[in-house]
């Protein structure tokens, strides 16, 4: 599973519609993966412009995870990815402090005889200047890519 995936990253609400699809992305899987997440895409779920705003401005992040392997077969690992929370400091002048909670239940498939993996990160909670955003709908950002 380690190198370089290539390929497409989308985002839907956890139950219901989508928002975006089809957006080049990058992945890096080491002993962890790696992933750029573009919070422009989470921004259109947002309501507050004050919010939304504030994560257009901040663009992409890196979302480190862990892996959790559950089962290899002939041609495919199953794994379950364990986000770290991602902090965008503020404050002192600047803007607000965002954090982005991650569901730790959401994973993929890698495909070894096909170079490919597939996977889902799955943000459940936003939190803007240390307070949480209630409105907030949790949503899926689900990548498809192949080994460069």
């Amino acid at each position: 599973m380690k190198g370089t995936y290539h390929g497409e990253m989308g985002v839907s609400y956890y139950h219901g519609n989508t928002i975006s699809k089809g957006n080049a992305c990058k992945v890096v899987s080491q002993d962890s993966l790696t992933v750029n997440m573009d919070l422009s895409l989470m921004a259109l779920s947002i309501t507050d412009e004050r919010i939304a705003s504030r994560l257009r401005d901040i663009g992409m992040v890196q979302v480190k995870a862990a892996y959790e392997f559950y089962q290899m077969d002939e041609q495919m690992y199953h794994f379950v990815l364990l986000p770290k929370d991602v902090i965008c400091w503020g404050g002192l002048g600047a803007p607000a402090t965002v954090k982005i909670v991650f569901n730790q239940n959401f994973g993929g498939d890698a495909e070894y005889s096909y170079h490919s993996i597939i996977f889902n990160l799955s943000p459940k909670e936003l939190w803007f200047g240390g307070e949480k955003y209630e409105p907030f709908q949790q949503l899926v950002y689900h990548f498809e890519g192949t080994y460069e």
